[in-house]
């Protein structure tokens, strides 16, 4: 009698434990955001059939399934559109988030075409297929020697489109003849 007993409450013990829920305690460490590759002091580049489009330095980068981040880093895009009257594009800042297209850029950031433009923020999202720039924090800038300060920007590259929000945009008026100022 007391076997049938014993065999009664481990077959009701099984029973239960099968029907019990139980969490994995291995899924919840693989589902954390780690990284897949971290590499220190990397310069990457990107290349075409005639040259090289962007070229990429920065102190660290890590990538991880989803987006890219680099620290201390300059990206240097150039031009291969022939239309276009510029060289080079540099984006340059303490940190760069990449996901897909999009670069959204954080602390001490500046962007600078060449020489006629040159923006000084703290946040810049740029988007690669569209060519934009935008932010949404207060800016300095420089266009074409001429200041600009304001809350937030949108610069569209393709067509040289630049709009900002309680702007204050100074011009330099001073008249300058063939080698004198």
């Amino acid at each position: 009698m007391d076997m049938r007993i014993f065999t009664s409450v481990l077959l009701l013990l099984a029973l239960g434990a099968y029907f019990f829920p139980v969490e994995n305690l291995k899924k919840n460490v693989l589902e954390k955001d780690l990284p897949l590759v971290i590499f220190e002091k990397p310069i990457m580049y990107t290349l075409n059939e005639e040259n090289v489009n962007r070229m990429v330095v920065s102190s660290h980068a890590v990538k991880y399934q989803d987006r890219d981040e680099m620290f201390n880093a300059d990206i240097i895009l150039k031009n291969n559109d022939k239309s276009k009257d510029f060289n080079l594009e540099k984006l340059k800042a303490d940190t760069i988030v990449k996901k897909g297209d999009i670069y959204t850029l954080t602390n001490n950031v500046n962007y600078k075409r060449d020489n006629f433009i040159q923006l000084d923020t703290d946040e810049l999202i740029y988007d690669d297929i569209k060519k934009t720039a935008q932010n949404s924090k207060p800016f300095k800038g420089v266009y074409n020697k001429h200041t600009l300060n304001g809350n937030s920007v949108f610069l569209d590259i393709n067509s040289d489109f630049i709009t900002a929000k309680n702007t204050h945009f100074e011009i330099d008026v001073t008249k300058t003849q063939k080698g004198k100022k």
